[in-house]
Protein backbone atom coordinates (compact mmCIF):
# COMPACT_ATOMS: atom_id res chain seq x y z
CA UNK A 1 0.00 0.00 0.00
CA UNK A 2 1.45 3.80 -0.93
CA UNK A 3 1.39 5.55 1.72
CA UNK A 4 0.87 9.32 1.94
CA UNK A 5 3.97 11.51 1.37
CA UNK A 6 5.54 13.79 4.19
CA UNK A 7 4.83 17.51 3.01
CA UNK A 8 6.46 19.26 5.67
CA UNK A 9 8.52 18.69 8.90
CA UNK A 10 6.23 21.08 11.21
CA UNK A 11 3.28 19.93 12.87
CA UNK A 12 1.13 21.46 15.83
CA UNK A 13 -1.34 21.87 17.90
CA UNK A 14 -4.00 24.63 19.37
CA UNK A 15 -6.76 24.93 21.93
CA UNK A 16 -9.76 25.50 20.12
CA UNK A 17 -11.06 29.06 20.87
CA UNK A 18 -14.87 28.21 21.18
CA UNK A 19 -14.87 24.28 22.34
CA UNK A 20 -12.01 24.94 25.05
CA UNK A 21 -10.64 21.76 23.42
CA UNK A 22 -7.41 20.48 21.97
CA UNK A 23 -7.09 20.39 18.11
CA UNK A 24 -4.55 19.15 15.84
CA UNK A 25 -3.13 20.72 12.77
CA UNK A 26 -1.50 18.77 9.37
CA UNK A 27 0.05 20.96 7.05
CA UNK A 28 0.13 20.22 3.56
CA UNK A 29 2.96 23.34 3.77
CA UNK A 30 4.65 25.63 5.95
CA UNK A 31 7.51 27.89 4.96
CA UNK A 32 9.10 30.81 7.33
CA UNK A 33 11.33 33.12 5.54
CA UNK A 34 13.36 36.26 6.36
CA UNK A 35 10.30 38.27 6.33
CA UNK A 36 7.17 36.24 5.85
CA UNK A 37 4.89 33.36 6.77
CA UNK A 38 2.81 31.47 4.63
CA UNK A 39 1.30 27.85 4.35
CA UNK A 40 -1.77 25.65 4.48
CA UNK A 41 -3.17 22.31 5.74
CA UNK A 42 -6.26 21.15 7.83
CA UNK A 43 -7.57 20.68 10.97
CA UNK A 44 -10.88 19.48 12.90
CA UNK A 45 -12.28 22.20 11.66
CA UNK A 46 -11.10 22.12 7.82
CA UNK A 47 -8.86 23.65 5.10
CA UNK A 48 -6.79 26.69 5.82
CA UNK A 49 -4.48 28.58 4.05
CA UNK A 50 -1.75 30.38 6.45
CA UNK A 51 -0.30 33.94 5.59
CA UNK A 52 1.71 36.28 8.18
CA UNK A 53 4.98 38.10 9.09
CA UNK A 54 8.16 37.59 10.79
CA UNK A 55 9.96 40.06 12.25
CA UNK A 56 12.89 38.78 14.11
CA UNK A 57 12.09 36.05 16.19
CA UNK A 58 8.06 36.97 16.55
CA UNK A 59 5.67 35.33 13.68
CA UNK A 60 2.26 36.38 13.28
CA UNK A 61 -0.19 34.88 10.73
CA UNK A 62 -3.81 34.96 10.08
CA UNK A 63 -5.16 31.03 9.26
CA UNK A 64 -8.13 31.60 6.83
CA UNK A 65 -10.70 28.72 6.92
CA UNK A 66 -12.09 28.18 3.09
CA UNK A 67 -15.13 29.99 3.13
CA UNK A 68 -15.43 30.33 6.27
CA UNK A 69 -13.94 32.29 9.71
CA UNK A 70 -10.43 33.26 10.27
CA UNK A 71 -7.86 33.03 13.47
CA UNK A 72 -5.05 35.57 14.60
CA UNK A 73 -1.99 33.91 15.84
CA UNK A 74 1.20 35.40 17.36
CA UNK A 75 3.74 33.50 18.88
CA UNK A 76 7.66 33.17 19.22
CA UNK A 77 10.03 30.94 17.14
CA UNK A 78 12.41 29.50 20.16
CA UNK A 79 15.22 27.22 18.84
CA UNK A 80 15.87 23.51 20.53
CA UNK A 81 18.55 20.74 20.87
CA UNK A 82 19.57 19.20 17.72
CA UNK A 83 18.18 21.62 14.67
CA UNK A 84 14.79 21.70 15.98
CA UNK A 85 12.71 24.93 16.49
CA UNK A 86 8.97 25.26 17.87
CA UNK A 87 6.65 28.41 17.95
CA UNK A 88 4.45 29.38 21.09
CA UNK A 89 2.19 31.95 21.03
CA UNK A 90 -1.60 32.64 21.91
CA UNK A 91 -4.22 32.13 19.59
CA UNK A 92 -7.31 34.40 18.64
CA UNK A 93 -10.18 35.63 16.43
CA UNK A 94 -9.49 38.96 14.41
CA UNK A 95 -11.52 41.35 16.07
CA UNK A 96 -10.94 39.82 19.58
CA UNK A 97 -6.92 40.35 19.28
CA UNK A 98 -4.43 38.56 21.95
CA UNK A 99 -5.47 40.79 24.90
CA UNK A 100 -8.94 41.96 24.00
CA UNK A 101 -12.23 41.39 25.77
CA UNK A 102 -14.33 38.64 24.09
CA UNK A 103 -17.15 39.01 21.85
CA UNK A 104 -20.38 36.73 22.14
CA UNK A 105 -18.47 34.14 19.57
CA UNK A 106 -16.34 33.60 22.23
CA UNK A 107 -16.41 31.23 25.32
CA UNK A 108 -13.70 32.39 26.99
CA UNK A 109 -11.96 35.67 27.43
CA UNK A 110 -8.83 33.98 26.88
CA UNK A 111 -7.02 33.52 23.77
CA UNK A 112 -6.07 30.01 22.83
CA UNK A 113 -2.74 28.56 23.15
CA UNK A 114 -1.46 27.00 20.13
CA UNK A 115 2.32 25.47 19.66
CA UNK A 116 4.15 24.34 16.31
CA UNK A 117 7.08 21.64 16.18
CA UNK A 118 9.64 21.50 13.70
CA UNK A 119 11.49 17.94 13.73
CA UNK A 120 14.35 17.91 12.28
CA UNK A 121 14.39 14.43 12.26
CA UNK A 122 11.68 14.07 9.90
CA UNK A 123 13.12 16.38 7.43
CA UNK A 124 16.13 14.82 7.03
CA UNK A 125 14.26 11.87 5.72
CA UNK A 126 12.25 13.61 3.56
CA UNK A 127 15.46 14.93 2.37
CA UNK A 128 16.59 11.26 1.77
CA UNK A 129 13.63 10.04 0.19
CA UNK A 130 13.71 12.78 -2.11
CA UNK A 131 17.75 12.20 -2.54
CA UNK A 132 17.00 8.30 -3.34
CA UNK A 133 14.27 9.45 -6.43
CA UNK A 134 16.90 12.12 -7.68
CA UNK A 135 19.66 8.97 -7.29
CA UNK A 136 17.27 6.59 -9.43
CA UNK A 137 16.59 8.76 -11.79
CA UNK A 138 19.75 9.73 -12.29
CA UNK A 139 21.02 5.79 -12.68
CA UNK A 140 19.00 5.52 -15.57
CA UNK A 141 20.09 8.01 -17.48
CA UNK A 142 23.43 6.69 -16.88
CA UNK A 143 22.07 3.73 -17.94
CA UNK A 144 20.49 5.03 -21.37
CA UNK A 145 24.11 6.63 -21.79
CA UNK A 146 25.87 3.41 -21.08
CA UNK A 147 23.96 1.17 -23.24
CA UNK A 148 22.94 3.31 -26.24
CA UNK A 149 26.22 5.24 -26.59
CA UNK A 150 29.18 4.56 -24.74
CA UNK A 151 29.25 0.89 -25.10
CA UNK A 152 28.85 0.88 -29.13
CA UNK A 153 31.02 4.27 -29.18
CA UNK A 154 34.06 2.72 -27.21
CA UNK A 155 34.06 -0.88 -29.40
CA UNK A 156 34.28 1.08 -32.45
CA UNK A 157 36.64 3.83 -31.10
CA UNK A 158 39.03 0.32 -30.27
CA UNK A 159 38.12 -1.29 -33.75
CA UNK A 160 39.33 2.03 -35.22
CA UNK A 161 42.94 2.06 -33.24
CA UNK A 162 43.32 -1.08 -34.01
CA UNK A 163 42.07 -1.87 -37.85
CA UNK A 164 43.83 2.28 -38.99
CA UNK A 165 46.78 3.61 -38.99
CA UNK A 166 46.70 6.75 -37.15
CA UNK A 167 48.49 9.91 -36.33
CA UNK A 168 49.61 11.13 -32.72
CA UNK A 169 47.04 13.46 -32.59
CA UNK A 170 44.46 10.72 -34.18
CA UNK A 171 45.52 8.30 -31.58
CA UNK A 172 45.65 10.88 -28.48
CA UNK A 173 42.37 12.11 -29.31
CA UNK A 174 40.56 9.30 -29.48
CA UNK A 175 42.15 7.64 -26.38
CA UNK A 176 41.34 11.04 -24.65
CA UNK A 177 37.65 10.14 -26.18
CA UNK A 178 37.23 6.42 -24.83
CA UNK A 179 38.54 7.40 -21.27
CA UNK A 180 35.84 9.96 -20.72
CA UNK A 181 33.10 7.73 -22.07
CA UNK A 182 34.12 4.64 -20.21
CA UNK A 183 34.86 6.62 -17.17
CA UNK A 184 31.49 8.47 -16.98
CA UNK A 185 29.40 5.33 -18.16
CA UNK A 186 30.94 3.14 -15.58
CA UNK A 187 31.20 5.31 -12.30
CA UNK A 188 27.81 7.04 -12.90
CA UNK A 189 25.29 4.45 -12.44
CA UNK A 190 27.57 2.28 -10.11
CA UNK A 191 27.81 5.42 -7.72
CA UNK A 192 23.82 6.46 -8.30
CA UNK A 193 22.79 2.63 -7.51
CA UNK A 194 25.10 2.70 -4.28
CA UNK A 195 23.67 6.38 -3.36
CA UNK A 196 19.96 5.09 -3.99
CA UNK A 197 20.59 2.10 -1.70
CA UNK A 198 21.89 4.20 0.87
CA UNK A 199 18.75 7.24 0.52
CA UNK A 200 16.51 4.22 1.27
CA UNK A 201 17.89 3.09 4.50
CA UNK A 202 18.03 6.76 5.81
CA UNK A 203 14.31 7.58 4.53
CA UNK A 204 13.04 4.35 6.24
CA UNK A 205 9.31 4.52 5.87
CA UNK A 206 9.36 8.42 4.38
CA UNK A 207 10.73 6.37 1.08
CA UNK A 208 7.87 4.40 0.54
CA UNK A 209 6.09 8.16 -0.86
CA UNK A 210 8.75 10.19 -1.00
CA UNK A 211 8.09 14.23 -1.83
CA UNK A 212 8.02 15.26 -5.74
CA UNK A 213 11.43 16.01 -7.65
CA UNK A 214 10.38 18.53 -9.95
CA UNK A 215 9.57 22.13 -8.48
CA UNK A 216 7.27 25.04 -8.49
CA UNK A 217 6.78 26.25 -4.63
CA UNK A 218 8.90 28.66 -5.26
CA UNK A 219 7.30 32.13 -4.04
CA UNK A 220 8.83 35.62 -5.43
CA UNK A 221 10.70 37.60 -3.34
CA UNK A 222 10.34 40.76 -5.16
CA UNK A 223 8.78 43.75 -2.83
CA UNK A 224 5.38 43.86 -2.94
CA UNK A 225 4.82 40.64 -4.47
CA UNK A 226 1.65 38.40 -3.11
CA UNK A 227 2.02 36.22 -0.62
CA UNK A 228 5.16 37.92 1.35
CA UNK A 229 3.36 39.69 3.59
CA UNK A 230 4.89 42.89 2.51
CA UNK A 231 1.71 45.06 3.96
CA UNK A 232 1.65 43.43 7.31
CA UNK A 233 5.34 43.46 7.46
CA UNK A 234 5.62 47.06 6.90
CA UNK A 235 3.89 47.91 10.03
CA UNK A 236 5.43 45.42 12.40
CA UNK A 237 8.99 46.39 11.57
CA UNK A 238 8.07 50.49 11.50
CA UNK A 239 8.71 51.05 7.93
CA UNK A 240 5.93 52.97 6.24
CA UNK A 241 8.09 55.84 6.87
CA UNK A 242 7.44 58.44 4.13
CA UNK A 243 11.48 57.74 3.37
CA UNK A 244 11.27 54.38 3.44
CA UNK A 245 8.20 54.14 0.99
CA UNK A 246 10.34 56.29 -1.32
CA UNK A 247 14.04 54.34 -0.69
CA UNK A 248 11.51 51.31 -1.56
CA UNK A 249 10.15 52.78 -4.43
CA UNK A 250 13.58 53.42 -5.80
CA UNK A 251 14.77 50.00 -5.50
CA UNK A 252 11.69 49.09 -7.28
CA UNK A 253 12.25 51.19 -9.93
CA UNK A 254 16.23 50.53 -9.92
CA UNK A 255 15.32 46.57 -10.14
CA UNK A 256 12.95 47.11 -13.34
CA UNK A 257 15.77 49.54 -15.45
CA UNK A 258 18.22 46.73 -14.55
CA UNK A 259 16.22 44.06 -16.43
CA UNK A 260 15.58 45.85 -18.97
CA UNK A 261 19.60 47.23 -19.50
CA UNK A 262 20.68 43.33 -18.25
CA UNK A 263 22.65 43.61 -21.11
CA UNK A 264 24.55 46.74 -20.68
CA UNK A 265 25.47 45.75 -17.41
CA UNK A 266 23.45 48.13 -15.41
CA UNK A 267 24.00 47.93 -11.81
CA UNK A 268 21.39 50.60 -10.54
CA UNK A 269 19.89 48.01 -8.81
CA UNK A 270 22.85 47.29 -6.77
CA UNK A 271 23.83 50.57 -6.38
CA UNK A 272 20.94 51.43 -4.44
CA UNK A 273 20.74 48.14 -2.32
CA UNK A 274 24.64 49.42 -1.37
CA UNK A 275 23.34 52.28 0.22
CA UNK A 276 22.40 50.89 3.25
CA UNK A 277 25.30 48.72 4.55
CA UNK A 278 23.50 47.48 7.76
CA UNK A 279 21.54 45.36 5.57
CA UNK A 280 22.71 41.83 4.31
CA UNK A 281 22.42 40.79 1.27
CA UNK A 282 19.48 37.84 1.20
CA UNK A 283 19.46 35.00 -0.62
CA UNK A 284 16.09 32.68 -0.59
CA UNK A 285 16.20 29.86 1.06
CA UNK A 286 14.14 27.68 -2.26
CA UNK A 287 15.01 24.78 -3.86
CA UNK A 288 16.91 24.48 -7.20
CA UNK A 289 13.50 22.67 -8.77
CA UNK A 290 11.60 25.69 -8.02
CA UNK A 291 14.07 28.31 -9.53
CA UNK A 292 13.74 26.21 -12.88
CA UNK A 293 10.29 25.23 -12.88
CA UNK A 294 8.68 28.72 -11.41
CA UNK A 295 10.93 31.47 -13.33
CA UNK A 296 10.28 31.10 -16.95
CA UNK A 297 13.83 33.78 -17.59
CA UNK A 298 16.12 31.36 -15.67
CA UNK A 299 14.48 28.45 -17.37
CA UNK A 300 15.11 29.98 -20.64
CA UNK A 301 18.35 31.70 -20.31
CA UNK A 302 19.57 27.69 -19.12
CA UNK A 303 18.16 26.48 -22.54
CA UNK A 304 19.68 28.64 -24.71
CA UNK A 305 22.64 27.50 -23.43
CA UNK A 306 21.93 23.78 -23.66
CA UNK A 307 20.83 25.11 -27.16
CA UNK A 308 23.93 26.39 -28.23
CA UNK A 309 25.72 23.89 -26.89
CA UNK A 310 24.11 21.27 -28.63
CA UNK A 311 23.63 22.89 -32.04
CA UNK A 312 27.41 23.43 -32.07
CA UNK A 313 27.98 19.84 -31.50
CA UNK A 314 25.95 18.89 -34.77
CA UNK A 315 27.59 21.78 -36.70
CA UNK A 316 31.17 20.90 -35.82
CA UNK A 317 31.82 18.95 -39.18
CA UNK A 318 30.22 21.26 -41.34
CA UNK A 319 31.92 24.64 -39.56
CA UNK A 320 35.56 23.75 -39.64
CA UNK A 321 37.53 21.91 -41.79
CA UNK A 322 38.62 18.42 -40.11
CA UNK A 323 40.98 16.65 -41.89
CA UNK A 324 42.09 12.85 -41.93
CA UNK A 325 45.91 13.84 -41.47
CA UNK A 326 45.71 16.50 -38.67
CA UNK A 327 42.25 15.31 -37.33
CA UNK A 328 40.12 18.36 -34.96
CA UNK A 329 41.33 21.65 -35.75
CA UNK A 330 42.34 23.82 -32.93
CA UNK A 331 39.59 26.44 -33.59
CA UNK A 332 37.09 23.60 -32.96
CA UNK A 333 38.56 22.76 -29.31
CA UNK A 334 38.65 26.54 -28.35
CA UNK A 335 34.99 27.08 -29.45
CA UNK A 336 34.06 24.23 -27.66
CA UNK A 337 35.57 25.17 -24.58
CA UNK A 338 34.29 28.84 -25.28
CA UNK A 339 30.96 27.28 -25.33
CA UNK A 340 31.17 25.01 -22.12
CA UNK A 341 32.31 27.84 -19.92
CA UNK A 342 29.19 29.44 -20.67
CA UNK A 343 27.30 26.84 -19.99
CA UNK A 344 29.15 26.24 -16.31
CA UNK A 345 28.90 29.84 -15.85
CA UNK A 346 25.11 29.82 -16.04
CA UNK A 347 25.18 27.05 -13.91
CA UNK A 348 27.02 28.73 -11.56
CA UNK A 349 24.80 31.69 -12.03
CA UNK A 350 21.74 29.85 -11.65
CA UNK A 351 22.95 28.11 -8.27
CA UNK A 352 23.80 31.20 -6.95
CA UNK A 353 19.98 32.46 -6.38
CA UNK A 354 19.53 30.05 -3.71
CA UNK A 355 21.23 30.01 -0.11
CA UNK A 356 22.04 26.32 -0.85
CA UNK A 357 24.07 27.51 -3.52
CA UNK A 358 25.35 30.75 -2.25
CA UNK A 359 26.72 28.80 0.79
CA UNK A 360 28.13 25.95 -1.03
CA UNK A 361 30.07 28.56 -3.61
CA UNK A 362 31.63 30.42 -0.40
CA UNK A 363 31.85 27.86 2.13
CA UNK A 364 32.76 24.25 -0.07
CA UNK A 365 34.57 26.34 -3.21
CA UNK A 366 36.30 22.43 -3.44
CA UNK A 367 32.76 20.93 -4.18
CA UNK A 368 31.79 22.89 -6.54
CA UNK A 369 34.97 22.86 -8.68
CA UNK A 370 34.88 18.78 -8.54
CA UNK A 371 31.08 19.21 -9.78
CA UNK A 372 32.29 21.79 -12.93
CA UNK A 373 35.07 19.44 -13.92
CA UNK A 374 32.58 16.36 -14.02
CA UNK A 375 30.23 18.61 -16.10
CA UNK A 376 32.99 19.96 -18.44
CA UNK A 377 33.96 16.16 -18.82
CA UNK A 378 30.67 15.17 -19.82
CA UNK A 379 30.49 18.20 -22.10
CA UNK A 380 33.55 17.21 -23.99
CA UNK A 381 32.63 13.33 -24.18
CA UNK A 382 29.60 14.26 -26.38
CA UNK A 383 31.71 16.93 -28.43
CA UNK A 384 34.44 13.72 -28.93
CA UNK A 385 31.76 11.55 -30.25
CA UNK A 386 30.95 13.80 -32.53
CA UNK A 387 34.94 14.86 -33.57
CA UNK A 388 35.40 11.18 -34.13
CA UNK A 389 32.93 10.46 -36.63
CA UNK A 390 33.70 13.95 -38.50
CA UNK A 391 37.32 12.32 -38.65
CA UNK A 392 36.37 9.01 -39.61
CA UNK A 393 34.46 10.43 -42.20
CA UNK A 394 37.14 12.79 -43.49
CA UNK A 395 39.54 9.07 -43.24
CA UNK A 396 37.13 7.14 -45.60
CA UNK A 397 36.57 4.69 -43.19
CA UNK A 398 33.59 2.52 -43.10
CA UNK A 399 33.21 2.65 -39.65
CA UNK A 400 32.06 6.13 -39.94
CA UNK A 401 28.48 4.77 -40.45
CA UNK A 402 27.89 2.47 -37.14
CA UNK A 403 29.51 5.42 -35.65
CA UNK A 404 27.01 8.39 -37.19
CA UNK A 405 24.23 5.90 -36.45
CA UNK A 406 25.19 5.65 -32.56
CA UNK A 407 25.81 9.35 -32.37
CA UNK A 408 21.97 9.96 -34.17
CA UNK A 409 20.33 7.87 -31.41
CA UNK A 410 22.78 7.91 -28.32
CA UNK A 411 23.63 10.89 -28.02
CA UNK A 412 21.06 12.89 -30.02
CA UNK A 413 17.81 11.47 -29.83
CA UNK A 414 18.23 9.54 -26.50
CA UNK A 415 20.14 12.35 -24.61
CA UNK A 416 19.85 16.38 -26.36
CA UNK A 417 16.12 16.43 -27.72
CA UNK A 418 14.77 14.74 -24.06
CA UNK A 419 17.35 17.06 -22.53
CA UNK A 420 15.92 20.39 -24.24
CA UNK A 421 12.32 18.98 -24.18
CA UNK A 422 12.39 18.73 -20.52
CA UNK A 423 14.33 21.76 -19.60
CA UNK A 424 12.40 23.65 -21.29
CA UNK A 425 8.99 22.56 -19.91
CA UNK A 426 10.32 22.20 -16.37
CA UNK A 427 9.38 18.39 -15.98
CA UNK A 428 11.57 16.10 -15.04
CA UNK A 429 14.30 18.56 -14.10
CA UNK A 430 16.78 16.34 -12.29
CA UNK A 431 16.86 13.72 -15.49
CA UNK A 432 17.29 17.25 -17.51
CA UNK A 433 19.89 18.33 -15.50
CA UNK A 434 21.98 14.87 -16.21
CA UNK A 435 21.03 14.84 -19.97
CA UNK A 436 22.68 18.24 -20.50
CA UNK A 437 25.38 17.40 -17.79
CA UNK A 438 24.57 20.05 -15.45
CA UNK A 439 26.27 18.52 -12.49
CA UNK A 440 26.61 21.97 -10.81
CA UNK A 441 22.80 22.24 -10.45
CA UNK A 442 22.26 18.52 -9.92
CA UNK A 443 24.63 18.53 -6.36
CA UNK A 444 22.29 21.40 -4.66
CA UNK A 445 19.18 19.23 -5.86
CA UNK A 446 17.00 19.18 -2.48
CA UNK A 447 13.54 19.15 -1.93
CA UNK A 448 11.22 22.11 -2.21
CA UNK A 449 10.27 23.76 1.26
CA UNK A 450 6.72 23.12 2.10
Amino acid sequence: MVGRAIATAWSGFYNDILKGTKGDMRFESFVIDVKSVRGGGADTVGEFVLKGTRNGKFIKFTKQYVGRHAIGYEGTLVDLEGGNQKIVGECYFPHQGPKGSPDNLVVSGDPGYFELLRDLATERKREAAFKMVVAQSKMMVGLVRFFFEDVCFSCIQVLFLLNSKTTPSQFYFTIASIAAGVLMSILGPITEAVNSRKHRLEAGDAAVSPPPVDGGAAQSTQPGSPGDGKGEQALLLDNSTPEHLAYEQRVEQALQTSKSELFVGNTDYIDILMEKPEEPALVPDVAITDIIASRPGVRKVLCCGVVMFWSFIVSVPFVFDISCEHGIPSKANLSFLAIAFLNLFLQIWCAAQTKYGYLTLVHAPQMLGLNLFLALLGLFDSYSDMAFVAMLEQCNNWLWKPAAAVFLVGVLLMQALPGVIFLASGHHIPAALKLNEMNVLLMLLKPSIN
